[in-house]
């Protein structure tokens, strides 16, 4: 059975928190950045711009979904998920484009790195920030499918692995500083987090153009859809189609289904009234319609 939605208030309000704890991060990674020379720090100020207005387009999204839909988009404008999340992996993207280009230049001139002390500390406490965020989410997305949830799980678990690791670097820098190799480190994991970066960019990026398309449910949800219809199968003659979409975290089904001739209208439409029902049980929230069809 599928579960629930989540309340939407409180998906903007774990946004809000996320956007409050970006910012703070921002902040304090800018201060750190600015009394070091370490590309490290530097480059995760960049990530953590790029992380911070991605919540915030986040929030503005959500707050603008959970509007009710008017004449103009009668379906919601629930799409608009998918839209900023495919500008979340593009933002994410030319973060970490920016971190390469930077570590190629360190590669060729390698420097000791100085002033880090702050940074560790920073990344420390980001790191269990962004896993408890990405605990979150997680969560939050086995109640309600959501792109933007999705691409804030993704988000966060990029995130918290890539301060950890930063913060690890930083260690060891400090610890082997006497060594040649050591001035690699800060640059190295830099290509570290591009990686990370470069692998959220990509399935932020793909899941979201796949729902803009109108793809229908994955098998498993069609499957429900087939079991609950096969348990009524007195109810009707013949399936003529089933179309079902995804907007944003809402869900659309609609079944073409063919009836007896000789049935009259009002026992047709009680019918149509006990599969709707059925199929809303295993899809809470989703707006289901029968359509008696005599066309396949």
């Amino acid at each position: 059975m599928i579960s629930p939605p989540t309340n939407p208030t409180s998906k903007e309000q774990g946004l809000r928190v996320a956007a409050l704890i970006c910012l703070i991060d921002l902040l304090l990674t800018g201060g750190a950045a600015f009394f070091s020379n370490s590309l490290t720090i530097l480059s995760d100020f960049f990530k953590e711009g790029a992380d911070f207005v991605s919540v915030l387009a986040a929030l503005i999204t959500v707050r603008l979904v959970n509007r009710n839909p008017n004449e103009r988009f009668a379906y919601g404008i629930g799409k608009l998920e998918n839209l900023v999340s495919i500008g979340i992996g593009l933002l994410m993207l030319a973060s970490a484009m920016f971190i390469l280009f930077q570590a190629i230049g360190h590669f060729q001139h390698p420097e000791k790195a100085h002033g880090t002390l702050p940074g560790i500390i920073i990344f420390s406490c980001s790191s269990f920030f962004g896993f408890k965020m990405w605990f979150h989410n997680r969560d939050l997305l086995k109640i309600q499918s959501s792109a933007i949830l999705a691409s804030q799980s993704r988000l966060w678990f990029s995130k918290a692995w890539f301060d950890l690791m930063m913060a690890s670097v930083l260690i060891l820098a400090i610890v082997f500083g006497r060594y040649h190799w050591s001035l690699y480190l800060d640059p190295l994991a830099s290509l570290v987090g591009v990686c990370f970066l470069l692998h959220g960019a990509w399935e932020v990026s793909t899941s979201s153009v796949h729902e803009l398309l109108d793809a229908s449910l994955e098998e498993a949800s069609q499957l429900i859809i087939m079991r609950k219809l096969v348990d009524h199968f007195n109810d009707y003659e013949s399936v003529h189609k089933i179309r079902t979409r995804r907007s944003g975290s809402d869900i659309y089904i609609e079944v073409f289904l063919g009836f007896d001739s000789e049935l009259k209208m009002g026992e047709i439409q009680r019918r149509i009234d006990r599969l709707s029902l059925t199929i809303q049980d295993a899809f809470m929230g989703a707006e289901v319609n029968i359509i008696a069809s005599s066309q396949s």
